[in-house]
């Protein structure tokens, strides 16, 4: 008896601990329709449509509108909507925002490489068609289909990001991975290392295990010397001089960027209607 109600309360304690993530998995949709401009059958479309997209991706990617930025523009609204909703450092959320009366397609992590400006500046310009006739669920799908296809493009050679932060540009560079042999390699170099150290520090001191010990009190010495230093005055001045981001020789490689309201790197664009 006194078993089963262990087991009992046991399992509640850890139904209890797995309630709030069950509660914000459930307040947390890939669509958010805030401001009531699609219908029930448009939502699960899109829904649909993310969810094949996140498969193939690997990204947290979401679908939104709004008719209350809370007083914030379209851009900040956007970020702060991805960072309270996704989990994931990759992915994309495309807005419609009928406060600002602005599209947005925000891109985050490793994203931000596939979908550069030329990329989004097309993207952009088809969904903005869909949206000026009040089409807003072909906004939504003309949007997230255009990260897919961005996706299946790849990343362009000559990549990069434009901080318009710092004017810090950035080539990209594609992670190398360490092949089974080079670890194996390094696994033997690193043992053959190790061993040989050990060895030539047992030959030199002629150790012997549990009869060698070393007196500090006899060997060692400790000099203490007193200093004090006094500040006085300092002055930094901070001067930041932003480069123009070079131009690229096929046009569509560069990708802006900017620190987004929730702290981590964003990149994107949007469009007024």
């Amino acid at each position: 008896m006194r078993k089963k109600f262990f087991l009992g309360c046991l399992l509640a304690v850890l139904l209890t601990g797995f309630l709030p993530v069950l509660v914000w998995a459930k307040e947390a949709p890939q669509v958010a329709d805030e401001a009531g401009l699609l219908t029930e059958d448009e939502i699960s479309a899109l829904t649909d449509l993310i969810v094949g997209l996140e498969s193939e991706t690997g990204w947290d990617i979401m679908a939104a509108t709004t008719a209350d930025a809370a007083g914030k523009d379209a851009t900040a609204y956007t970020e702060l909507m991805f960072d309270q909703n996704c989990i994931s450092d990759d992915g994309v959320i495309c807005m419609i925002d009928m406060d600002n009366r602005e599209i947005v397609l925000r891109t985050f992590g490793k994203a931000i490489f596939y979908l550069t400006d030329e990329r989004i500046d097309g993207i952009l310009d088809e969904a903005w068609e869909a949206v000026s006739d009040g089409s807003y669920k072909e906004c939504l799908q003309l949007m997230l289909t255009g990260c897919g296809r961005a996706f299946e493009q790849g990343i362009p050679k000559d990549q990069y990001t434009y901080d318009e932060d710092t004017g810090e540009i950035i080539p990209y560079k594609k992670p190398r991975r360490i092949t089974p042999l080079e670890a194996v390699v390094a696994l033997v170099a690193a043992l053959a290392a190790g061993g040989i150290t050990a060895a030539a520090i047992i030959g030199k001191y002629r150790l012997k295990w549990g009869g060698y010990t070393y007196s500090c009190r006899e060997n060692g010495s400790l000099t203490l010397t007193d200093r004090k230093d006094t500040l006085v005055n300092q002055v930094v001045t901070h001067r930041r001089i932003p480069r123009d981001p070079p131009k690229s020789s096929s046009g569509g490689s560069r990708s802006t960027v900017h620190k987004g309201v929730g702290g981590r790197t964003s990149g994107g664009g949007s469009r007024k209607f």
